[in-house]
């Protein structure tokens, strides 16, 4: 008797746990860490309960527990919590499966299929005229600064000798600010205005700071300075207080060193919606110039809440990546909530050869041509 008794007491404890395990159970646990994390160290989360209300948010939770209970997998279970995090906003802000290191470390190599190659994200230039460059900027994550930079330095003569340039930013996502430096001493007009950022100071942050050199690239010495500046910076004020990223200047106005002699006359910077984050740094720094003009889509608008970083969920089967800093244009230019507008609109292409036909219109008209199709 005595051993039934434990038998099934141990029977009612696995079965308990059974049911903690449950995908819906697990998923419902999640979603309600989500939330009151969000509130006390998202940059952006305090804003959004502003503009959209407690309404807003209370029904969403509710909609999203519904499903979340329901979810019969893990699969499943991101999908909902992703919809939930698209009610707070739009971008920089995700549900990422896996745990922290498992997020961090590079994807295993998969073998090419000809017909299913993916689009290489290295720099590149193309000679396209006498007159025109082609410089093509698919992303401005870390692993290609030294690329663009190498890449500028050794096709100087070239670059020099071309009046037009045609720099092609579409589908970049961004990365960091420090991969289109060189280029702005090449396109930049003397000075520039430049809006900094603030950290949001919490535990939380300031623990995610120290973490993240270490998860996303290691040994970079660029990124452990930019943390340690940060944990530095953050550590000056209370938590939940805001502070600037690097000084009391929040805008400055600096000129731009070591400017390159010979500069190019008329640059075109072709964007689309697809250019996001960094990319739409960018786009803020670049058309400062005299000579430069954005054409083609509207950029995504995922810039306003940055430097994202990670925090395990309770279940620790995904993590929550958010935003830790937020832009010192807010609230006065919000460029998240429609993205930042060209000079010229070009509407977007039916396929990839439309997409292509943009750089032929793009270089005729810097030509002396017409934009217009079929050149008509």
């Amino acid at each position: 008797m005595k051993l039934h008794f434990w038998a099934l007491a141990a029977l009612t404890l696995a079965n308990t746990h059974a049911l903690a395990a449950a995908p819906g159970e697990t998923c419902v646990r999640d979603l309600r860490a989500i939330t009151p994390f969000l509130l006390e160290n998202d940059t952006g989360a305090r804003a959004h309960l502003a503009q959209k209300g407690q309404a807003y948010f209370d029904l969403a939770l509710a909609t999203a527990t519904t499903a979340a209970a329901s979810a019969a997998d893990d699969k499943a279970c991101n999908a909902i919590l992703g919809n939930y995090l698209g009610m707070w906003r739009k971008s920089h802000l995700y549900v990422k499966p896996g745990s922290v290191q498992e997020i961090a470390k590079p994807a295993p190599a998969r073998p090419n299929v000809a017909s299913q190659a993916a689009p290489s994200k290295e720099p590149a230039l193309q000679i396209l005229s006498d007159a025109t460059v082609l410089l093509s900027l698919p992303s401005f994550h870390d692993p290609y600064r030294a690329a663009v930079a190498a890449l500028l330095d050794t096709h100087r003569a070239v670059l020099a000798a071309r009046p037009n340039w045609i720099i092609d930013v579409r589908r970049n996502a961004g990365g960091s600010d420090s991969t289109y430096a060189p280029l702005l001493q090449w396109i930049s007009s003397d000075e520039m205005v430049s809006v900094g950022a603030e950290w949001l100071s919490t535990p939380a942050n300031i623990a995610s700071q120290e973490k993240i050199c270490a998860l996303v690239a290691p040994g970079d010495q660029d990124c452990i300075d930019f943390a340690t500046q940060a944990v530095k910076q953050m550590r000056t004020v209370k938590p939940g207080d805001y502070v600037p990223q690097e000084n009391d200047e929040l805008i400055s106005y600096a000129r731009v060193s070591a400017q390159e002699p010979r500069r190019p006359t008329r640059v075109a910077v072709l964007m689309d919606s697809e250019c996001a984050s960094s990319c739409e740094e960018f786009l803020l720094a670049a058309r400062q110039s005299f000579h430069v003009k954005l054409i083609g889509r509207n950029s995504e608008g995922a810039l306003d809440y940055s430097n994202l970083r990670l925090h395990a969920l309770p279940s620790g089967v995904r993590e929550l990546q958010y935003a830790t800093s937020r832009s010192a244009r807010l609230p006065h230019l919000q460029v998240d909530l429609g993205g930042i507008m060209p000079d010229i609109y070009l509407p977007p292409p039916k396929d990839e050869a439309g997409r292509a036909q943009e750089i032929v219109r793009v270089q005729r008209w810097l030509e002396g041509g017409t934009l217009r199709p079929n050149n008509i």
